[in-house]
């Protein structure tokens, strides 16, 4: 198949509405990293709250949801390179009621996601102001939050100048923290085994069950999604990048590898050298403390991995940036949104509408809470984050299936593991990656609403909201019944 030119974008609706392609596969990568891998730098402390020894196991179950996931992103990305993600593939596959609820769980999550990483990088950056200063300010309200707000601003300026500017700065600090956690992996783990701390783990984990106890465990596994929550940033940069059907799954792929094995790998080490109280203890910078026990170079790595923390962290707020601004903007060019949403910048031709506005709710989300303790802020934001993630999510496997009977379009890429059936007279392939995906997701969801009293009523009133919202929207004009014959067709372009 020919490489389709990196300038041609898909007919869309409204003159003057498409994103420039600038993104390569380093960026493409980068973003998918950046937002996923930034996770671990959070998660790991939460978990071990909850899960105790078996904190690695808890990982590595979420992970089913994020591998199945990703790759039925990945599938649908390549097919249907343009802005939007699953509300993009829900709305093409079940219509604009479900395009516009798939969008706004998108919205709940990536507005989540700014929110929340701006809170972990500042975790990060009150640890390293307390070594040099002596002072441990920044780690209390209402300082905590208001630093988290002032660095969101900033981010706004970033994103409304253009993607080539917030990418170019992810692929960076991406290509370091790969660098930086790569080596702590090999060299921790290496003096766990040699040390007997893996052997002494296993034990440990054994008592699953008991310590933790079920329950607790699975309060863990519904949080431990949060560390894989973000695959979709690719596919929300799918407009913008080149040759997009040829570089979102090989991204997609290298994403889902890197950040499973750093993912697991990372909580197998944090539980091998500190115990799960003293880790839970540290859950707003959980890698200091873990680096720090690391002989020799500890104390060293401890200030860098601080940094990367608070680099990284930041950088995964910038993404969510991204992502809610593109969500958005393809909402308001669908008319599942009033129309002035899919306003671009006359000279940088970024969606500086969706890009103020949204970042702007997520520092009114962080003031509105600044009296919670930072550890009890974390918490709800993360809740409220796998709320959100895991309804799009669902709606993005079920939309995989659907459009493997509904779109012939063809794919430039098909997820792995297909089951063949007939159907009036003609042959279908059911991806299994996504029944898989879809099935894991809701059991992950349902955990989540089971186990979190206040996630699960914020999250309801949220879609509640939405669904209000779609019915106004409605009411008024603005939802045209045929957004999907207006919208993006997707398939390949040569």
């Amino acid at each position: 198949m020919p490489k389709q030119n990196p300038d041609t974008t898909r007919s869309v609706p409204g003159e003057g509405s498409q994103l420039k392609r600038v993104v390569g596969p380093w960026g493409s990568f980068s973003m998918g990293y950046a937002d996923v891998g930034a996770d671990i730098y959070i998660a790991l402390g939460l978990i071990a709250l909850y899960a105790g020894h078996a904190s690695p196991l808890a990982f590595a179950l979420a992970a089913i949801t994020y591998v199945a996931t990703g790759l039925s992103y990945a599938e649908l990305a390549s097919t249907y390179p343009v802005a939007g993600g699953a509300q993009f593939y829900s709305l093409k596959a079940f219509g604009p009621a479900h395009g516009f609820l798939a969008g706004w769980g998108l919205m709940l999550d990536y507005t989540i996601d700014i929110a929340l990483f701006s809170l972990a990088s500042i975790g990060y950056l009150g640890f390293l102001v307390q070594i040099f200063t002596g002072q441990g300010f920044l780690l209390a309200s209402p300082y905590y939050g208001i630093t988290a707000a002032v660095i969101i601003l900033f981010l706004i300026v970033l994103n409304v100048l253009g993607i080539r500017w917030s990418s170019g700065f992810n692929q960076l600090v991406v290509f370091v923290d790969i660098l930086t956690i790569g080596s702590v992996l090999v060299v921790g783990l290496s003096f766990v085994i040699m040390s007997g701390g893996l052997s002494a783990w296993v034990p440990q984990v054994l008592k699953i069950g008991v310590n933790p106890t079920w329950p607790s465990f699975a309060y863990a596994t519904s949080l431990a999604i949060v560390s894989y929550i973000g695959i979709e940033s690719i596919s929300q940069a799918a407009e913008e990048t080149k040759y997009p059907q040829t570089i979102i799954p090989k991204a997609t792929k290298w994403a889902i590898v890197t950040v499973v094995v750093m993912t697991v790998a990372s909580s197998l080490l944090s539980v091998t050298l500190l115990s799960p109280d003293v880790l839970g203890g540290h859950s707003q910078a959980p890698l200091v403390p873990i680096v720090a026990q690391i002989p020799v170079l500890g104390s060293m790595l401890s200030v860098w991995i601080a940094f990367m923390g608070f680099i990284m962290c930041y950088v995964s707020t910038n993404t969510g940036v991204i992502g809610v601004s593109r969500v958005t903007f393809s909402m308001g060019r669908l008319k599942l949104f009033p129309s002035f949403f899919a306003k671009l910048h006359p000279k940088y031709r970024t969606p500086y509408v969706t890009i103020v506005i949204f970042s702007l709710v997520a520092v009114a989300l962080i003031l509105a809470n600044l009296s919670l303790p930072g550890v009890d802020l974390l918490g709800l934001i993360a809740s409220l984050y796998n709320f959100g993630a895991l309804i799009a999510y669902m709606y993005v496997n079920l939309s995989l299936i659907v459009l493997r009977f509904k779109d012939h379009t063809p794919r430039a890429w098909k997820s792995p593991v297909n089951l063949k059936v007939s159907r009036g007279g003609k042959t279908y392939e059911i991806p299994l990656i996504g029944v898989v995906g879809f099935i894991s997701c809701l059991a992950v969801w349902l955990l989540v609403v089971g186990t979190h009293e206040l996630g699960r009523l914020l999250g309801g009133i949220w879609f509640a909201v939405g669904f209000i919202a779609y019915l106004i929207i409605r009411r008024r004009g603005r939802m045209s019944a045929s957004s999907e014959q207006k919208a993006p067709s997707g398939g390949a372009t040569s």
